[in-house]
């Protein structure tokens, strides 16, 4: 409990006091701990390795506790996240039960979309909330899939009125995706 609450004060004042920054800290106290290294598009840790897609202009890595990566667009106020579990018993969970599991600390959620998807030839979960963090409206896409006894998870999350500007990189992020 204390580790998650460090974690979660180091990100939020790293990051500021916005809404979205709010949800990359609690989406951070979630992680493994399992630290791995980004060396160009490719991401290795001890229990997977993974490319990830590349982002234009605009967004930049930010150091997070507890998750594999995050992404910033400070002018649009969005994120984007990139974790990897693998323990085989997450793999037992539905893709529905993990992708809620994301959105944890997210006031008045509900599910605005939820659709069934391909990630890396897999199938995978997207699903759209909205909410509010720190009593700020907030829109929040989630992709979860399973591959090789792990689960591989992304997030969006941006200000409803900025969040369509952000969602076309998001997708095109994640076509990119590969297990390795």
């Amino acid at each position: 409990m204390n580790k998650c609450l460090v974690i979660l004060l180091s990100a939020s004042v790293f990051l500021g006091s916005c809404s979205i920054a709010k949800f990359v800290g609690y989406y951070a106290s979630s992680g493994s701990g399992d630290k791995g290294k980004l060396k160009g598009q490719i991401y290795t840790s001890d229990s997977t390795s993974y490319r990830i897609g590349s982002l234009p202009d605009g967004w930049k890595r930010i150091d997070i506790d507890g998750g594999d990566l995050a992404f910033s667009n400070g002018p649009n106020d969005s994120t984007i996240t990139v974790n990897s579990t693998c323990d085989e018993r997450k793999m037992k969970y539905s893709l529905k039960a993990l992708s809620e599991s994301l959105i944890v600390g997210m006031k008045d959620k509900k599910a605005a979309s939820r659709q069934e998807t391909q990630i890396d030839g897999q199938q995978a979960l997207s699903t759209i909330y909205t909410g509010s963090l720190d009593n700020k409206p907030v829109m929040i896409e989630t992709r979860v899939f399973k591959k090789n006894d792990c689960v591989y998870d992304f997030t969006y999350a941006s200000s409803p009125d900025k969040f369509d500007s952000g969602a076309q990189v998001f997708n095109e992020f994640i076509s990119q995706f590969r297990v390795l």
